[in-house]
């Protein structure tokens, strides 16, 4: 209930330039959750992470896992939090890290019930 739809990707918009490309996402909407505060990410880009989450679907589930090991293992090296990322068949649902941990877990269950 907390989520609003706030983009689909296109290639032409796509800030990774991976929409379409081989072992990459074949699509991504992003969502806005109202229950992040407006301070902690004013200056946030449109379809940002941080502003909610994103769902990236993929041709396999291997795909889809690698893209989410890439990215905990990036973030792992950053000073800020790392985003929660939940891999449930060829899905991965990708949430802010201004979410708590018991928040997030909402959409981990959202997550299993796709797959």
């Amino acid at each position: 209930m907390s989520a609003k739809l706030s983009g689909v990707v296109t290639e032409d918009d796509d800030p990774n330039r991976l929409l379409g490309c081989p072992n990459q996402y074949t699509s991504k909407i992003t969502f806005m959750d109202s229950r992040i505060k407006v301070d902690d990410v004013a200056g946030a880009e449109p379809g940002s992470i941080g502003l909610g989450r994103a769902i990236e679907v993929f041709t396999t589930g291997a795909d889809a896992q690698a893209r989410a090991d890439y990215i905990q293992k990036v973030a792992k090296g950053m000073p800020m939090p790392a985003e929660y990322d939940f891999v449930s068949g060829t899905v991965l649902i990708r949430v802010s890290h201004y979410l708590t941990p018991a928040q997030a877990a909402d959409y981990k269950t959202t997550a299993g019930a796709l797959g």
